[in-house]
Formats: structure tokens, C-alpha cells, sequence
């Protein structure tokens, strides 16, 4: 057997057909109106479509003993009292003292909050209600979840306490009457555990997370300490060759500049030795333009030039 139970979360929002074939378009459903001292859920709101896009129609309240679903949708039975002021009369209702509940704070005596009411469940046939949800925000029931309150730990609506009200009177009139009004709850209404929240869990999952990490970082340091030993033993190899291999390269070319100036048959200047020495060293100095006279000279034979670069090439090559 199918549950008479449901939710106004379920029923917001559902299409509402009416007339005489009960497949007139009425509008939506937009709030759900309950009982000034039961428990209990008498109807809900219908809003209208406005006509022609500017003039806004009236919204209708239907009873709870004045529809029925076919096919996900919310059908008015076509009778007086199942519609606006026949529907209030025939549940014994004064529609100016009935109550909005979703929206609404909840609190305990003492002024603990826990939030607003949310989504209702209850009895569809009878209106009955049989618990609501608290709701403190997308983020803050993210974080923290919801509390579940039983009818039984439900007081009911209280006049004086909580927020200011928006009155409406008759057929949804407004008034300038403020009243203040809350949902009261029990104070065992503290101890309901909060579900669907991640606080909750946010100590265990910590403690498991720091334990991987902890556990992780164990067992990576003896890896990381033989890979540290391996790339340094690597860069002082590496850093030895190269040293070696530039020490040589530095013997051969000033060898090849000697060479290469005894078979040009010049003497060293000063500027030359420290061009040299600046070699040697691995040091850049700068070095002075070379006097014009040097450019007129005729240069070595090439067959001495290269015949010298190759011998110190050689012995270059035989100290490695």
C-alpha cells in the first residue's frame, strides 16, 4: 500500500487543473496553510497566472479535503467547499488566524534557535503532520546538517516570539498588523542529532587524513634520503668530469694561442699575456683594442696554424 505521507517540498511548485473536466490550468502551488492551534496541514496556496501578463489574479486556497493527484498533477474537485471561503467554512477555519509554518523560526523557551522550518511532512489525505526538517541555509545545512523534529516535540505556533509576520487577511489581502510568531519546539528538541552534515564527521576524517599523511611521509623519508645520496654522489661525479674536461679545454686553446703566435713570428704584448692569463684563470677581462699596425702584418702560413692546434689537440687528449 502506497504511503499518504508527503512532503510540501514535493508538492511546490506541482500544476493545479480545475473546472468542470478538472483539466482547466489554475496555476501552481506556491505555500501551504495549517491550523492556528493542531498540528495539522488544511490546504495550501495556488498561485495564478496574472492575465495577459499584467494584471495579477488572486491566488486560491484549496482545502485539504479538496483535490486529488492523477498523473503527478493536483486536480480541484469540482465543489464549492473544496475552494477559498466555502473550503475555510466547511474545516471550521478562520482563514485570518491560520499559519504560514515554512519560513518560520524554531525555537525552545528559553530563546534557543534552531533555524527555520523547512520542508513539512505529512498526511495528505487527513493534513496530519508528522515531522519537519529545521533549515539554517544552503551552507550551513551543508555544513552542520538538519534536525528532524517529531510531532510530538512540536508545540505548535506561538504568538510574541521569533520574527515579525507578514499578515494577510481575508482571500490573501495584506494588512499593517505586525505580530511576531515562531514554531515552538520542546527542549528535548536539543539533543535531536543533526543528520546530513559534514561537521559531524569532520574529526574522524581529519584524524585519518593527518594518519595517511603521517604514515605516507614514514615511509617516503628512507626513499627520499637513498635518492638524495644517489643524486649527490651523481652531481660530484658530474661536477669532477666537467671541471676536468674545462681544465683541459683551458690547456689546449692557451696552448694554441702560443703556438699560434710563435708561427705568426710576434712578440707578446702586455694586452696578449693578460688576454692569456684571463684564460687561464677563467676569469673575463676586459682586453684593449689591438694596435692598427698588428692588422697590417701578414699572417702565418696556415699549414703552421693548424699543424699546431692539432698538437696540443693531441696531448690535450692524452692527459684525459
Amino acid at each position: 500500500m502506497a504511503s499518504k505521507l508527503i512532503t510540501t517540498q514535493e508538492l511546490t511548485g506541482v500544476r493545479v487543473l480545475g473546472g468542470k473536466n478538472g483539466t482547466k490550468r489554475i496555476g501552481k502551488v506556491r505555500r501551504f496553510v495549517f491550523h492556528p492551534k493542531e498540528k495539522r496541514c488544511v490546504g495550501f496556496i495556488v498561485k495564478r497566472p496574472d492575465l495577459l501578463w499584467m494584471f495579477r489574479r488572486k491566488d486560491k486556497f484549496v482545502s485539504i479535503e479538496g483535490y486529488d493527484i492523477v498523473d503527478g498533477r493536483i486536480v480541484i474537485r469540482n465543489v464549492p467547499e473544496a475552494t477559498d471561503k466555502a473550503a475555510c467554512k466547511a474545516l471550521g477555519v478562520n482563514w485570518d488566524d491560520c499559519v504560514l509554518w515554512v519560513g518560520l523560526p524554531v525555537m525552545c523557551e528559553d530563546g534557543t534557535s534552531f533555524g527555520t522550518v523547512g520542508n513539512v511532512t505529512f498526511n495528505r489525505i487527513t493534513g496530519t503532520i508528522d515531522s519537519f526538517d529545521t533549515d539554517s541555509g544552503a551552507t550551513a545545512n551543508a555544513l552542520l546538517g538538519k534536525r528532524t523534529v517529531p510531532a510530538d516535540l512540536i508545540k505548535g505556533f506561538r504568538r510574541g516570539m521569533g520574527v515579525a509576520l507578514a499578515q494577510v487577511g481575508d482571500e490573501g489581502r495584506a494588512t499593517d498588523d505586525v505580530v511576531l510568531g515562531a514554531m515552538l519546539v520542546d527542549d528535548a528538541a536539543k539533543d535531536l542529532v543533526s543528520e546530513g552534515g559534514v561537521a559531524e564527521k569532520a574529526g574522524a576524517a581529519t584524524a585519518v587524513a593527518v594518519d595517511k599523511v603521517q604514515t605516507t611521509v614514514d615511509k617516503a623519508k628512507p626513499v627520499v634520503s637513498e635518492a638524495a645520496r644517489k643524486t649527490g654522489e651523481v652531481v660530484n661525479k658530474g661536477a669532477y668530469a666537467t671541471g676536468k674536461q674545462i681544465a683541459a679545454t683551458k690547456g689546449m686553446f692557451s696552448g694554441f694561442k702560443e703556438e699560434y703566435d710563435k708561427a705568426r713570428g710576434t712578440n707578446e704584448e702586455p694586452d696578449d699575456r693578460a688576454l692569456v692569463a684571463s684564460e687561464e684563470s677563467g676569469s673575463a677581462a676586459p682586453a684593449k683594442p689591438a694596435p692598427k699596425k698588428a692588422a697590417a702584418k701578414k699572417p702565418a702560413p696556415k699549414k703552421n696554424m693548424f699543424s699546431a692546434f692539432k698538437e696540443e689537440y693531441d696531448k690535450a687528449r692524452h692527459d684525459d
